[in-house]
């Protein structure tokens, strides 16, 4: 990751401790946020809004938010939001190598979902509701999937990982760390949701650490995330 020139070596900070602890209560109140919204509307599923394009763009604009003030934290140290992508791609080869991973990634985590979907139960009513219908909202579920890859993995690998690492000197602890919050910010999906969630969390941890690299998981993220939404169970 940024600033890392062995995978045994912790990074330096990439923001201030405040600023980690900012992001970290600001997930904390979008996890409450969709815990509440979910206890509100109980009955979203039965009744599914005539169209799910409004809240297509409002999740896209939160992902944007997350990353927005992720930007504002390591410029203040000097970074830039694209260091947050750790090693960049010199060669067709490091694009070919990057590609296969996120391929292997996704079917591998594919491949796993039986086992998750029993560890997770079915789809709860309160997000049931989120999945596309139609080609329309199939075709914007394909960006909002491509807005959450790319968001989710700056933020909480790119950043909060090599900034756990920074602070508590263990690259193991970040990467559970970084996994149990991105778990949190999905609860309003329930319990076993967010529990599957982390795991995955945990898989692209490791798979950065590895690579030294998001974008491999960027690519994978996108991929589990539109056959999740695409492909019915």
């Amino acid at each position: 990751m940024t600033g890392t020139p062995t995978t045994s070596q912790a990074p330096q900070p990439l923001a201030s401790r405040r600023h980690t602890f900012r992001f970290l209560l600001i997930v904390v109140g979008i996890a409450v946020a969709g815990l509440l919204r979910a206890g509100a509307t109980p009955a979203a599923a039965a009744s599914p809004p005539p169209s799910r394009v409004p809240l297509y763009l409002s999740l896209v604009l939160l992902e944007l938010a997350l990353v927005w003030y992720v930007a504002i934290g390591v410029r203040r140290q000097g970074h830039s939001v694209f260091d947050l992508l750790g090693v960049r791609w010199r060669s067709w080869r490091d694009a070919g190598r990057d590609v296969a991973l996120a391929a292997g990634m996704a079917l591998l985590l594919r491949g796993l979902s039986a086992a998750l979907h029993w560890l997770a139960g079915p789809v709860h009513a309160r997000t049931a509701f989120v999945l596309p219908r139609g080609i329309a909202e199939s075709l914007l579920w394909v960006v909002v999937s491509l807005a959450a890859g790319a968001c989710e993995e700056a933020a909480f690998r790119g950043y909060l990982q090599p900034q756990l690492w920074a602070l508590t000197g263990s690259l193991p602890a970040a990467i559970f760390g970084q996994a149990l919050v991105f778990g949190v910010a999905h609860l309003y999906q329930g319990w076993r949701a967010a529990l599957v969630t982390a795991l995955y969390g945990l898989a692209f941890g490791v798979l950065a650490a590895w690579r030294r690299s998001i974008i491999p998981g960027i690519l994978a993220h996108w991929l589990v995330d539109v056959v999740g939404g695409l492909v019915r169970r």
